[in-house]
């Protein structure tokens, strides 16, 4: 019997030396839980700042520009065809050519100028080569011009060349041949050498110093087209002999047969100039003929 209570006491020391310990522990774990459940319950509200930091966009990567293509040197040429009543195309292409003086050859200059108003078709053409800006305001105005005199624009042309590549080259090889023409005469201001070795030195400078200035010339002239524009206006006949009129065929038959009936003319003139000394010739020959036959009969 005391075996049994002994026992009894004994677990029951036990049970209250563990129990403590327990609680311990189960204690922290409830902290932990209690603090993680408002913070999960923040982070589900949708207006709270850890949603807005976690749904917040990222930001897109810094991206660097492109860059710009190489500007090529170009050559332009234009080339503007106008179509106006033959009465109104020399009075319009002389006042083109006289803005053109007038601007002066720093802003324009007239390469050529060709007319004919007089012959079967009548045209003319213009030559201009000058600022590009000033001839991109002076073919502006074209159109307007052609239509004031009662015309209208038929054709406009824009043609570009790339001289980037003859300026590079042009620009290289003159840089090259000047300094393979130090070279020679560094070569030419030493001391010694035969007198056949500086004839041949003279004659390699001298060849150097030409190839260098065409190359100089070529670099030149490339130079020139770029910093100018060349304009081509060709002045054609309008009104009911213009080429796509529907009465160009009748005017122009109507212009052949007067021009025909003309030569007719012209020739029955000349051919009358001829025959009448040779017929009016003959018939003083035939008259005395006769009448010297008639003067025997009488007698």
């Amino acid at each position: 019997m005391k075996k049994a209570l002994m026992t009894a006491a004994a677990t029951a020391l036990l049970l209250t030396a563990c129990s403590p310990g327990e609680k311990v522990e189960e204690a922290p774990a409830a902290e932990m839980a209690s603090a993680e459940a408002p913070a999960a319950d923040a982070a589900a509200q949708p207006g709270s700042e850890q949603a807005r930091i976690r749904t917040a966009p990222v930001a897109p990567a810094a991206v660097a520009p492109a860059p710009l293509a190489p500007i090529a040197k170009i050559a332009y040429a234009f080339s503007y065809a106008l179509s106006v009543p033959e009465d109104r195309g020399a009075e319009l292409m002389s006042r083109h050519e006289y803005a053109c003086v007038s601007a002066g050859p720093g802003l324009c200059q007239v390469i050529s100028a060709q007319a004919d108003w007089s012959g079967r078709d009548p045209s003319g053409r213009l030559e201009l080569r000058g600022q590009p800006e000033w001839i991109n305001r002076f073919r502006a105005g074209l159109a307007v011009d052609a239509q004031n005199a009662g015309g209208r624009l038929e054709e406009a042309v824009t043609d570009g060349e790339d001289v980037t590549r003859g300026i590079d080259a042009a620009s290289t090889g003159a840089k090259t041949s000047a300094a393979l023409a130090d070279r020679m005469r560094e070569l030419q201001a030493r001391t010694g050498g035969t007198t056949k070795q500086r004839l041949e030195i003279e004659r390699e400078l001298a060849d150097l110093q030409r190839q260098r200035d065409a190359q100089q010339i070529q670099l030149r002239e490339l130079n020139d087209r770029v910093q100018s524009a060349r304009l081509t206006i060709d002045y054609r006949q309008g009104g009911v002999m213009a080429a796509d009129s529907p009465t160009r065929p009748v005017a122009r038959a109507l212009q052949d047969a007067f021009g025909l009936s003309m030569g007719m003319l012209g020739f029955l003139i000349t051919a009358g100039s001829v025959m009448l000394p040779i017929v009016a010739i003959g018939g003083v020959v035939w008259w005395a003929a006769v009448r010297r036959k008639r003067k025997p009969i009488s007698a």
